[in-house]
């Protein structure tokens, strides 16, 4: 099989399973749902709750419901249910609509949130499976070689998560557009661009760490442990060593050198290009005056998530092509 051969395969395979419908509804969610919600609705408090029971229920749903189709009509009927009870909510004599950065805010956020979680979900059983079915005999059977089924394996998972991310994406930028404040349907399309490589590094670490385990629990393993480093781990190594230091503040410039090499830091930074976050990302610590550092800027994030995006499935393949597979 070639590499397009692995990829048709794969891909049928995982939207047969409820792999694929859930990773679009869950994507969903976070992000046409969401903006939906906010532009709606007047008391935060209340949305708040609606949308955290909605999310809930939905995923609840997406666990027990094996049939992709009852899947997906259970996101139509949440969806459904949110915009309704988002209109309950709203009061339409107020004439107060959210500004952009409320959107970018909540995308963003949500996404540097879910994302990971999705990518690696959707990924990490991708060629540990083939081993605990008997099936790798069949996908690298000739003329296929490892580093074909390695890509065709990795394009056919990252348009698992891809797609459904550029399609809602657009539906919230139309959503953005018409009912926020100062919408940019352009700056939805950034936070699009930013996101697409974001996703993509979590599917190349799901895959990296499929192509290492030798079972699918190990590769649980794997995945969970690299989200818990990077979510929480890489800020409390922080806090140690900040620990050491007698004045801590302002926080020193070495600080954001450590903070902003986490590819998770580095796409919160890149999603506040489009829209203005007047006293800094709730997610992101923000430097003091009189400490300027390279590290918290722009160009520095882009290199950080690019150069993760780019090594993550590499160390992959590199380690998949010597494998004891059989």
């Amino acid at each position: 099989m070639s590499r397009a051969d692995v990829f048709r395969r794969d891909l049928t395979s995982v939207y047969r399973s409820r792999t694929g419908t859930a990773v679009s509804a869950i994507v969903a969610l976070t992000t046409v749902v969401a903006v939906g919600l906010f532009a709606l609705a007047s008391d935060v408090a209340a949305l708040a709750g609606v949308g955290g029971l909605l999310t809930v229920g939905s995923i609840a749903a997406l666990v027990f419901l094996g049939n992709p189709k009852q899947i997906a009509g259970v996101v139509v009927a949440f969806t459904v249910l949110a915009v309704a009870g988002a209109l309950a909510l709203s009061d339409p004599r107020t004439g107060v609509r959210p500004g952009m950065e409320l959107a970018v805010l909540a995308v963003g956020s949500g996404l540097s949130f879910v994302l990971p979680l999705v990518c690696l979900v959707g990924s990490y059983a991708a060629l540990v499976g083939e081993r605990e079915t008997g099936s790798v005999r069949f996908l690298l059977g000739l003329p296929n070689s490892r580093d074909e089924a390695y890509v065709g394996k990795y394009l056919s998972r990252s348009a698992v998560v891809v797609v459904p991310l550029v399609v809602c994406l657009a539906l919230t930028g139309v959503v953005v557009a018409f009912t926020f404040e100062s919408g940019s349907l352009l700056g939805m399309v950034g936070l699009t661009l930013v996101s697409v490589p974001y996703a993509l590094l979590f599917v190349g670490i799901g895959l990296t760490a499929s192509a290492y385990a030798d079972s699918s629990n190990r590769a649980v393993a794997v995945v969970i442990a690299v989200f818990a480093v990077l979510r929480a781990g890489w800020p409390a190594f922080q806090f140690v060593l900040l620990q050491g230091v007698e004045d801590q503040f302002p926080l020193p410039e070495w600080y954001f050198w450590v903070g902003r090499l986490n590819p998770i830091n580095a796409y919160v930074k890149l999603t506040t290009l489009f829209a203005p976050v007047g006293d800094g990302h709730p997610l992101l610590s923000t430097p003091f005056e009189g400490v300027s550092t390279v590290a918290t800027g722009y160009p520095f994030a882009a290199v950080v998530l690019l150069v993760w995006t780019v090594l993550a499935p590499v160390a992959g393949i590199l380690y998949y092509r010597n494998r004891d597979l059989l």
